[in-house]
């Protein structure tokens, strides 16, 4: 019988320890279960302070879009502005170079046609003159003959 004493007590100062170890790793595993606790509502608090965050950044988003869209229409409107003020400035510049030219001819014309009457004045000139001398030249030897007798 003192050996199952023994046995039994050697048993229960093992169960005993094993009790102490078992209580120990409670304790700790309830530590753990604390802190998991504590991060996962870090986490939670994080994730809702994100999640914020993400939504105002999908309306700020939101808000550059719309302004680069109302932009983009505003840029277009102007450009066509621009385009079709530049087609009318082109146009009206085509018609008053076709009007100079117009009238720059009409005056080329104008001044040919003096030009000619007046050319044709110093041709006729010229060749009243031409035939003056011809007859002149012609009529000197006999103009020089006469004046001879005569002195």
């Amino acid at each position: 019988m003192p050996e199952e004493h023994t046995d039994i007590r050697v048993e229960l100062a093992t169960l005993k320890q094993e009790l102490e170890n078992v209580n120990s790793i409670q304790g700790r595993l309830d530590t753990a279960i604390e802190k998991l606790t504590d991060v996962s509502t870090s986490i939670k608090q994080m994730l809702a302070v994100h999640e914020e965050k993400l939504s105002k950044q999908e309306e700020i988003d939101k808000a550059i879009f719309n302004l680069l869209e109302s932009r983009r229409v505003e840029s277009d409107s102007k450009f066509e502005d621009i385009h079709g003020r530049l087609n009318k400035s082109v146009e009206n510049l085509r018609e008053e170079v076709e009007l100079s030219e117009k009238r720059l001819m009409c005056e080329i014309k104008t001044l040919a046609s003096n030009l000619d009457g007046r050319i044709g004045v110093f041709e006729k000139y010229r060749y009243l003159l031409i035939g003056a001398a011809i007859i002149i030249g012609l009529s000197m030897p006999q103009i020089l003959q006469i004046l001879k007798i005569v002195s």
